[in-house]
């Protein structure tokens, strides 16, 4: 029998910026043309079926957010930790990856994210763990958010790396 390892981390933000609490902007990047593959769509696809079961709206995928959130799963295998938080300096919260990336800072964004990892390829299994967290349930059944991105990192060894961010944002 294969040897099974299952971890989950959920975190929550919800940030109102104003000039006087953030940075000066810088230029916007180049709009992301970046879709899910197959098994990040499948993740997603799971998330809006538990939405659409219980009548809230369905997420719509945002090419950002997938690749912030395929950024973070390949980092945290090859830097060898699991968690929300980056060793990498400027990158160390969910939202310092997503405003990096968008080069920009909104009027208001919240952001919220899942972690999963498996020693194995599995996103069913992944997904029931998800949706059995409290915290976790919580982010993926959020009325207030609207866009998803999930991001799949497979390590050479099948090491599978999940992360999945659910944004609303007022720019």
């Amino acid at each position: 029998m294969t040897k099974l390892s299952l971890y989950l981390a959920t975190l929550l933000l919800g940030t109102n910026f104003s000039a006087s609490t953030m940075p000066t902007s810088t230029p916007p990047a180049a709009v992301s043309s970046v879709q899910m593959n197959a098994v990040e769509q499948q993740c997603a696809d799971l998330v809006n079926a538990e939405r659409w079961d219980r009548n809230l709206r369905v997420l719509s995928p945002n090419p950002v957010l997938v690749q912030v959130a395929r950024e973070h799963s390949k980092e945290m295998y090859e830097k060898n930790y699991f968690d929300h938080t980056s060793p990498t300096p400027g990158l160390k919260t969910p939202m310092n990856r997503y405003l990096k990336q968008i080069g920009h800072t909104p009027t208001w964004a919240y952001l919220g994210e899942n972690l999963f990892y498996c020693s194995i390829v599995d996103v069913q299994r992944g997904h029931q763990c998800l949706m059995n967290s409290e915290k976790h349930r919580d982010n993926i059944l959020n009325d207030r958010f609207e866009q998803i991105g999930v991001g799949v990192y497979v390590a050479p060894n099948g090491q599978f790396y999940v992360t999945q961010l659910f944004l609303a944002q007022i720019d």
